[in-house]
């Protein structure tokens, strides 16, 4: 369940979903590389809208954010009630350049990136919907990353993974209405397709946000020690 993420560069992104985007309100992507939940992520909405929406999914009936919820789960995401209709009807791509995950070992975090081993983004398979933020005093678009199962690789530091969508299905992600089509697309996605090594552990602090977060931890080779 990626509650960490970077998004840097959506070059790429705009590139393949060019004949998708109606309106882009993003313009020029502002580069983030440890973003935390309720931070503005970049979506696509399918109603053509790419703009900055709020890292946390709250449905329209939610009373305050105590109803967020960073994540939902494939398995159970049209059984859900909090879910259900965004799943039919307001889905969203989100676009990132990788994500964080702990390896826990007696009590002690360490954080690895995760990111795809070829291409410069994942397109990871989202819903939205409007909520009233109060304090803002205006309707903000919020959303949530859809997990499944984590693959083989990833699995070994963590049990979950988001839904990584191929660009072949985007246009039936976000607009078909046969819903058992739209469920073929929850699968887990290849490990031979993520990359995945140790980071800073700077990461580990929400308010650190520099190009460093995504650089590989470089660990001097164990030498044999001189007995003179």
């Amino acid at each position: 369940m990626p509650g960490r993420l970077a998004v840097y560069d959506d070059k790429t992104f705009k590139i393949d979903v060019k004949d998708l985007i109606k309106n882009d309100m993003i313009g020029e992507l502002n580069p983030r590389y440890n973003i935390a939940p309720t931070i503005p992520i970049p979506a696509l909405l399918n109603n053509g809208n790419y703009l900055y929406a709020h890292f946390g999914y709250l449905p329209s009936w939610a009373k305050n954010k105590k109803s967020m919820n960073i994540n939902a789960r494939s398995e159970s995401i049209f059984e859900k009630m909090t879910f259900r209709d965004s799943f039919k009807s307001r889905r969203c791509i989100i676009p990132i350049n990788g994500f964080y995950e702990w390896e826990v070992e007696d009590k002690e975090k360490t954080p690895f990136f995760v990111r795809d081993m070829k291409n410069d983004y994942m397109a990871l398979a989202g819903i939205w919907d409007e909520w009233f933020d109060i304090e803002l005093n205006m309707k903000i678009v919020t959303v949530a990353l859809i997990t499944c199962d984590a693959n083989e690789k990833l699995g070994k530091i963590h049990h979950r993974m988001p839904i990584v969508l191929d660009k072949k299905d985007f246009s039936t992600w976000l607009y078909s209405q046969k819903i058992k089509e739209v469920n073929e697309l929850f699968k887990i996605y290849p490990s031979e397709k993520l990359d995945l090594y140790e980071v800073t552990n700077e990461v580990n602090k929400v308010l650190f946000d520099e190009a460093s977060c995504i650089e590989k931890i470089k660990k001097e080779p164990v030498g044999q020690l001189a007995l003179f």
